[in-house]
């Protein structure tokens, strides 16, 4: 009888013997799985995101208008956006070097600190007002996007295919000196009492944009200028139309924008 006792005696002292055991087993094996978690943590690559995007927009009598003010109004929905627009401007206008342009016919400004407008009331024309030059504007506000709307103006002008090309140059090598990552160029919309040359105009404007490697929002795929119903004077659109207009170029717009943002989000993980 003493031996069957004494074994029925180890099995029950056995499991008291290896709760400790086990106990201390799953304390190491815990320990273990949060180090590698850990470790795996440190390990994961991040991608730099560096400063939000910021947009600056410059254009001309149709930026001051209804056009300007509607897609000033739909990119800050989604970035940080300082606009300025000048009545009766070209490109050649906004650059260093170049002699002073005071508009007198409209003239738009918005910032985060300022809102100008100037345009004719009951016929009374607007006070004349300095179209800022592009370097000093880039160096106020420090942009990563640049979008322009500029050209029209050149489509009633004696200036040289040569002279334009010239002038588009320097406008982007300008835009590129500083902050500038990405440049986004509206083209002109379609013009009735311009036709004959607007073609020639953004014929140049695209060179430009495959010689310079910026992009481009094209117009006049979206509009059609009916004088009387879209406007009064065959070039400037009335504020409907020139709403639509925007509406229509919107969503290019912000897909040129994603792919711009994401390129550059990219270009930031290979650097890293």
């Amino acid at each position: 009888m003493k031996p069957n006792t004494l074994s029925m005696r180890i099995k029950k002292a056995w499991p008291t013997v290896l709760q400790p055991m086990l106990l201390l087993l799953a304390v190491l094996v815990g320990i273990g799985s949060f180090v590698l978690v850990a470790s795996g943590k440190q390990k994961s690559p991040k991608t730099p995101e560096g400063p939000p995007p910021s947009i600056l927009m410059v254009g001309d009598s149709l930026s001051v208008g209804k056009f300007g003010e509607v897609v000033q109004g739909h990119l800050a929905q989604k970035y940080p956006v300082a606009a300025y627009a000048s009545c009766g401007s070209s490109p050649e206008h906004w650059l260093s070097g170049e002699p002073e342009f005071i508009t007198k016919c409209g003239y738009r400004q918005h910032t985060i600190d300022s809102d100008v407008f100037r345009d004719f009331v009951n016929g009374k024309p607007p006070r004349p007002t300095l179209t800022p030059k592009l370097a000093k504007l880039i160096n106020k506000h420090k942009p990563t996007i640049l979008i322009v709307q500029l050209g029209t103006n050149w489509m009633d002008r004696s200036l040289t295919d040569a002279q334009m090309s010239n002038y588009l140059d320097r406008f982007i090598s300008e835009a590129r000196r500083g902050s500038v990552q990405e440049i986004i160029w509206i083209t002109p919309p379609d013009s009735s009492r311009l036709r004959k040359t607007q073609g020639k105009v953004h014929g140049l404007i695209r060179q430009a944009a495959r010689r310079d490697g910026f992009q481009l929002v094209d117009s006049r795929e979206v509009t059609h200028y009916v004088a009387g119903k879209t406007g009064g004077d065959g070039i400037h659109y009335n504020s409907e139309a020139s709403e639509t207009w925007a509406r229509r170029i919107q969503g290019d717009l912000d897909s040129k924008l994603s792919r711009s943002i994401r390129d550059r989000k990219f270009s930031r993980l290979k650097e890293s």
